[in-house]
């Protein structure tokens, strides 16, 4: 089965979810740093507000995207779906991340 990146379905490991995750989280901050020194310094006028709106359109599409491979490593490790459900939560996200990050594939 090809692996495509913006679908929940399959299993991914280690380095490939570091690498995405990773990915992801340059691209929402680099966009976020284009968008808001693109509309701040507008000559044509006062659009300041569209940087924030347009990094929080990106941001959002990234952490789906980041929630999908968040599903392809739990399924790659034998943990269930509802584990996702952690990422709501401050603190305990950044250890499900490491946990994801470091745990073994099932056999």
């Amino acid at each position: 089965m090809k692996d495509t990146f913006i679908t929940s379905e399959g299993c991914i490991g280690r380095s490939v979810f570091i690498v995405r995750i990773v990915l992801l989280a340059l691209l929402a901050l680099g966009a976020t740093k284009v968008a808001i020194d693109y509309f701040d310094h507008w000559h044509h006028g006062s659009y300041s507000p569209l940087g924030p709106f347009i990094s929080i359109i990106i941001g959002l599409v990234c952490i789906l995207a980041g929630l999908m491979q968040l599903l392809k490593r739990l399924r790659d490790i034998g943990k269930p779906a509802y584990w996702t459900l952690l990422m709501l939560i401050p603190g305990v996200n950044l250890l499900v991340l490491l946990y994801m990050a470091v745990a073994p594939s099932k056999a």
